[in-house]
């Protein structure tokens, strides 16, 4: 079967901690399926304890971990971002150009942060007292603030 045809019982969309405890659950319970994993990126982040990293307990790194690692043995990963979901077909399209069928499909992509769907967030996160425990580049100025907190 070539990559273009490629056919997977469940298909996961995002690999993440949701993404990626559904596969492993799902894997201890039927051996015999077959699942893959859509995600891009090599690093995982195990985004929850941003909220410590943010309060100054743990640095960014110790939430960083090789994605390679997380993903269940006998769990195809598929390292390309979805370009497109094709519900009435069963299949996405990744970024990438492959087309994968699935029986079942789900969805675990996380949060998309939108800073400019607020005048003037996107330019001032990161300073001026404005911070955010959900993103990678902007937590740790979470606990610059708090340490700088006088009020």
């Amino acid at each position: 079967m070539s990559a273009a045809d490629r056919h997977v019982s469940v298909l996961i969309l995002g690999g993440g901690t949701a993404g990626i405890t559904v596969a492993a659950r799902l894997r201890r319970a039927d051996s015999r399926l077959g699942i893959a994993i859509v995600e891009p990126s090599k690093d995982h982040y195990y985004q929850p304890l941003w909220t410590l990293v943010g309060a100054g307990v743990f640095p960014l790194s110790a939430s960083r971990r090789r994605e390679a690692d997380y993903i269940p043995p006998g769990v195809d990963w598929i390292q390309d971002r979805v370009a497109a979901i094709h519900p009435a077909e069963n299949a996405v399209t990744t970024a990438g150009g492959e087309r994968i069928t699935y029986d079942w499909l789900i969805v675990a992509l996380g949060i998309q942060i939108n800073w400019t769907a607020i005048p003037g967030l996107a330019e001032g996160i990161g300073s001026h007292g404005i911070c955010s425990n959900y993103s990678a580049k902007h937590v740790d100025y979470t606990w610059e603030c708090i340490r700088g907190f006088k009020g």
